[in-house]
C-alpha cells in the first residue's frame, strides 16, 4: 500500500486527513512488528490471507489477543482495498477485543489509533498511541500516526517536530513522505519535491508503495504547475505498477489541467469505479459538469453525498470534508454552516480555517469568512486552492488588494489549478479595482 500522502482533488491542507487511511494502513500490513517502509516487500500476505488465519485462530481461541490484532489488521487491510468502511467497524472490533483480552497488546492499540486517524477521529488516534507507546516506547510506527494527528489538529510545532524524530530514528519511505508533507506546508515546494524523490527511492522497486510515492510528487509538481513534471512521474508508477488508482488519479488531474477533459473522465471514472470515495466522485463530477454532461454530474453528486452517508454510519466524521465539497455545488444553508463549524473545532489546523472559512464566505458572511481564510494561510502554504479560497474571502470583505494578490498567487502558481474555480478566479481578477 502507499506511504503517507494527501492525495485528494481537494487542497493539501485537506489532503493529509484526507488519506490518513492510506498513511497508517502501512503500519498494519506487514507481519508482526514490521515497519511500514517495507510492508510490501515479496512473500508478504495479503488482506484475504491474513484474515483467513486470524479468523481460524480466533474461532479456536475467542480471546487469543495476537489472533484479534491480525484480524484487525486484516480487516483494515481490506477497508483500504475496496475502499468500504464497514470493514473499519469490524476492525475496530477486533482491536477492542485485543486489547480487553491483553491490555498490554500495543499492536492492537496501534491497530486502533490508525482507524480513528482513518475516521478523523484525531484525539482518539493520539489516545491510542500514547497508550501504545506507554506500553512499548521504542517502536517508531505510532509515531507515524502520532505526527499525523497531531497536525490535523493544528498542533504544529509537535506534530513538525515528532516528523523530525521520526526521520533521525529511521529515514525510510514513511519518514521521508512525511518530512516532504511538512515542507510543503510552510511553502518549501523544493524541499518537498526533494523529500519525496528520497521516498521513492527508499521504496521497493515495482511496489504500491513506490508507485504511491511517485504520485505524490505528481501532486507537489502539478501544485506548482509542473505539468509535464508530474506526467511523468505517474506514468513512470503505471508502468511499474499498471493500474494504481493513486497514480491513475493523478494522470486524471494532469489531463483536467490540460483541457483534456474527456481524458480526465475516463481516468476519474476508472478511479471511482475502483475506490468510490467522496473525493473521486467530486472530481468526476466536476469534469461532467465543465463537459456539459448535467445528468451525469448530478448522478456523481448523489454517489458522492451516499459514500459520505456510508462513512459517517461507520464512525468517520465527515463534517469538515462533507461541507467542503457540499457548498461547492450550493449556497450553504445554516446546516451547511453548523456542519463546517464542528468540522473546524474537530481538526482545528490549517485544514479547518479552510473549509470554515469557504464556507462561511459562500454563505455572504463575509468578515468571519475572510477571518478564517487568513487564518489557513499562517503556515506559508503555497496552495492554489487555498490561496483561491482565501483570494475570493478577502473580495467578499472588500478587501480588493487582498483579494487580487492571494487570487494572482493561485494563478502563477498553476494557472490551471482547478476545471471550475481557475475560470472564476480569472473573473475575479478582471473584476476587482486596481
Amino acid at each position: 500500500m502507499a506511504p503517507p500522502r494527501r492525495l485528494t482533488s481537494m487542497s493539501i491542507a485537506l489532503a493529509a486527513a484526507a488519506a490518513v487511511f492510506a498513511v497508517t494502513l502501512l503500519v498494519l500490513e506487514g507481519q508482526r512488528g514490521a515497519e511500514p517502509g517495507v510492508a510490501n516487500a515479496a512473500g508478504r500476505p495479503g488482506p484475504d490471507q491474513i484474515i483467513t488465519e486470524a479468523e481460524q485462530r480466533v474461532a479456536a481461541d475467542p480471546r487469543f489477543a495476537p489472533g484479534l490484532t491480525k484480524l484487525a489488521e486484516g480487516y483494515f487491510a481490506r477497508a483500504g482495498a475496496t475502499g468500504n468502511p464497514a470493514w473499519l467497524t469490524k476492525a475496530e472490533d477486533a482491536g477492542r477485543r485485543a486489547v480487553r483480552a491483553d491490555p498490554e497488546a500495543f499492536e492492537a492499540m496501534d491497530a486502533l489509533a490508525s482507524i480513528a486517524a482513518s475516521r478523523h477521529r484525531f484525539r482518539e488516534a493520539l489516545m491510542w498511541t500514547q497508550r501504545s507507546l506507554a506500553v512499548a516506547p521504542t517502536r517508531v510506527a505510532p509515531l507515524s500516526i502520532r505526527t499525523d494527528a497531531l497536525i490535523e489538529l493544528g498542533r504544529y510545532d509537535e506534530g513538525f517536530k515528532l516528523a523530525q524524530t521520526r526521520l533521525d530514528l529511521r529515514p525510510d519511505l514513511p519518514s521521508y513522505s512525511r518530512a516532504s508533507y511538512v515542507r510543503e506546508l510552510i511553502g518549501d515546494r523544493a524541499g518537498a519535491v526533494r523529500l519525496m524523490e528520497l521516498a521513492i527511492d527508499a521504496a521497493a522497486q515495482n511496489s504500491d508503495s513506490r508507485a504511491t510515492a511517485r504520485a505524490q510528487l505528481g501532486l507537489v509538481l502539478l501544485a506548482g504547475g509542473d505539468l509535464a513534471g508530474a506526467e511523468r512521474q505517474v506514468r513512470t508508477a503505471l508502468a511499474e505498477v499498471p493500474g494504481d488508482t493513486n497514480a491513475t488519479f493523478v494522470l486524471a488531474r494532469v489531463s483536467a489541467a490540460r483541457g483534456d477533459l474527456e481524458e480526465a473522465a475516463e481516468l476519474f471514472s476508472q478511479v471511482a469505479a475502483e475506490l468510490p470515495e467522496p473525493d473521486h466522485l467530486a472530481a468526476l463530477a466536476e469534469v461532467e459538469r465543465a463537459l456539459g454532461r448535467t445528468e451525469a454530474a448530478e448522478r456523481h453528486e448523489a454517489a458522492m453525498r451516499a459514500a459520505f452517508d456510508l462513512l459517517e454510519a461507520n464512525g468517520q466524521d465527515v463534517d469538515l470534508d462533507a461541507a467542503l465539497l457540499t457548498v461547492d455545488l450550493r449556497r450553504p444553508t445554516t446546516a451547511d454552516v453548523a456542519r463546517a463549524r464542528r468540522g473546524q473545532a474537530a481538526r482545528p489546523g490549517i485544514a479547518g480555517d479552510q473549509a470554515l472559512g469557504w464556507v462561511l464566505t459562500r454563505a455572504g458572511r463575509c468578515a468571519e469568512g475572510d477571518r478564517y481564510a487568513s487564518r489557513s494561510l499562517r503556515l506559508g502554504t503555497q496552495d492554489p486552492l487555498m490561496l483561491f479560497h482565501a483570494g475570493m474571502a478577502a473580495a467578499c470583505a472588500g478587501r480588493p488588494a487582498v483579494a487580487r494578490d492571494r487570487l494572482t498567487a493561485a494563478l502563477e502558481l498553476n494557472p490551471a489549478f482547478s476545471v471550475r474555480w481557475a475560470p472564476i478566479a480569472r473573473k475575479e481578477l478582471a473584476r476587482l479595482p486596481r
